[in-house]
C-alpha cells in the first residue's frame, strides 16, 4: 500500500487565502500572483490584491519558502527535545574536572565538584541551544516582516498537533502574534488550519503596491471589473 503523500502548504495556501479574503472582506474578485518581487529584491511567494471597501488596493503577502526549515525544527523538538550533544558536554566537563581535581586527593570533593560542573554545563548548553533554535525561528519571521503588505502570512507544512505541548511552536505563535503575522499550517490530511490571524496595517504613503516590480500590471488588472487569477 503506498504511503500517504506529504501535503505541501504551497499547494493549498492560495485557494485557502482566496476563500478567506472572499469571506472576510466580502470581495468577489481577487488577483493572485506567485513569486512576486519587490523593487528592492525581496520576494513574496504569494501576493493577493483586491480593491478594499474604499476602492484603495489591499495587498496580502504569504511566504512559505522557509517552511521545511521551520517544520524540521518544530517536529524534531516535539519528538526528541534538545540534542544529545548536551550530555556529551556534561560528560566531558565531568571528566575534565575530575582529572584536574584528582591530585587534591580528596575523592568526595573531587566527585562533588565534577558533578556540579557537569550539571552546570548541561544546563548552560540547554539554554544556549534553545536560544539558538528560537533565534532561527525569529530570523524567518523577520524576513517575512520585510515584505510590504497590508497583511502578512506565514505558511508551514506541518500538523497542527505539533503545536501541542511544544514550547518552540508556542514561541512561534507568540512571535507571530506580536509581529501581526498570520499563520496557517497543513498536515498530511491536507487540511489547512488557521493558527493565527494577521494584524492589518496601512501604508504611510500611498499603498503597498508601489513597492512591487509588477505594480503597473497589477493596478491595471485591478481596474477591471472581473479579476483574473495569475499563476
Amino acid at each position: 500500500m503506498p504511503s500517504q503523500r506529504e501535503s505541501k502548504i504551497e499547494d493549498f495556501a492560495f485557494d485557502y487565502l482566496q476563500t478567506y479574503y472572499t469571506t472576510q472582506q466580502h470581495v468577489k474578485g481577487i488577483l493572485i500572483c506567485k513569486a512576486e518581487k519587490t523593487k528592492h529584491g525581496a520576494e513574496a511567494d504569494g501576493l493577493f490584491a483586491f480593491k478594499s471597501s474604499d476602492s484603495t488596493p489591499f495587498v496580502a503577502a504569504i511566504s512559505f519558502r522557509d517552511a521545511p526549515q521551520l517544520a524540521r525544527i518544530l517536529v524534531t523538538y516535539k519528538k526528541k527535545g534538545l540534542s544529545r550533544w548536551r550530555y556529551v558536554t556534561a560528560v566531558a566537563l565531568f571528566a575534565a574536572t575530575f582529572l584536574i581535581s584528582k591530585p587534591l586527593g580528596f575523592l568526595p570533593y573531587t566527585l562533588g565538584l565534577s558533578f556540579i560542573t557537569a550539571l552546570a554545563g548541561l544546563m548552560l548548553h540547554s539554554v544556549l541551544e534553545k536560544k539558538h533554535l528560537k533565534r532561527r525561528i525569529e530570523q524567518v519571521v523577520d524576513t517575512l516582516k520585510k515584505l510590504p503588505a497590508n497583511e502578512q502570512w506565514l505558511g508551514i507544512s506541518i500538523s497542527s498537533l505539533c503545536f501541542r505541548n511544544n514550547s518552540l511552536a508556542n514561541h512561534l505563535l507568540q512571535l507571530c502574534q506580536r509581529r501581526g503575522i498570520g499563520l496557517i499550517t497543513v498536515g498530511k490530511r491536507s487540511k489547512v488550519v488557521l493558527m493565527q490571524e494577521p494584524a492589518t496595517t496601512t501604508c504611510r504613503r500611498g499603498d503597498f503596491l508601489s513597492h512591487y516590480s509588477s505594480e503597473q500590471s497589477i493596478r491595471k488588472a485591478l481596474q477591471d471589473d472581473s479579476m483574473l487569477r495569475v499563476a
